[in-house]
């Protein structure tokens, strides 16, 4: 049989669904996002730490991009990152949040020439970004309380020691 008709008979056969077609698996990616646990911000701009392994021999430039499918949180187009051979480093993307909440974060790593590299990882974000202003609020009121306390307390003493 032909190399024509063997083609034209798998394409038919594939087409009709009587098999599967067969994939090249890919190796895994040498360069990669790491997964990592939640990350809390108490504030309305900040900066996102993210993992970059690279397993490779030799130092790589690569793109840190990140996006998130909420519109309430805005973040950097990419960040430029060169990482050591055999070695792991933190890129830092820039975000903004307008308020409070769980967002989600989208980030891949892309070659300079904008080429795929690796899975597209999700970090959870949770944001509280007021919560600064409640505890300088809540210290300011504790010292405050000591103050008046402890100026009470010396002004009984001093009463105390007078009747004496």
């Amino acid at each position: 049989m032909s190399k024509f008709l063997k083609a034209l008979l798998a394409v038919v056969l594939v087409s009709f669904g009587f098999v599967a077609p067969v994939e090249a698996a890919l190796p895994p990616a040498r360069v990669f996002v790491v997964t990592g646990s939640d990350i809390n911000i108490v504030s309305r701009e900040s900066k996102v730490p993210v993992s970059i392994q690279n397993n490779y021999d030799r130092q790589v430039r690569i793109r840190v991009h990140a996006s998130a499918p909420d519109p309430a949180v805005t973040v950097e187009e990419f960040v430029s990152l060169t990482i050591p051979a055999n070695s792991r480093k933190d890129a830092l993307i820039p975000i903004s949040v307008l308020s409070g909440g769980e967002y989600k974060l989208n980030v891949w790593v892309t070659t300079f020439t904008d080429i795929r590299v690796g899975q597209t990882v999700s970090m959870n974000l949770t944001v509280n970004p007021d919560i600064e202003i409640i505890i300088i609020v809540v210290f300011g009121t504790l010292i405050a309380l000591l103050i008046v306390l402890g100026a009470t307390r010396m002004s009984r003493r001093a009463k105390v020691e007078a009747t004496a």
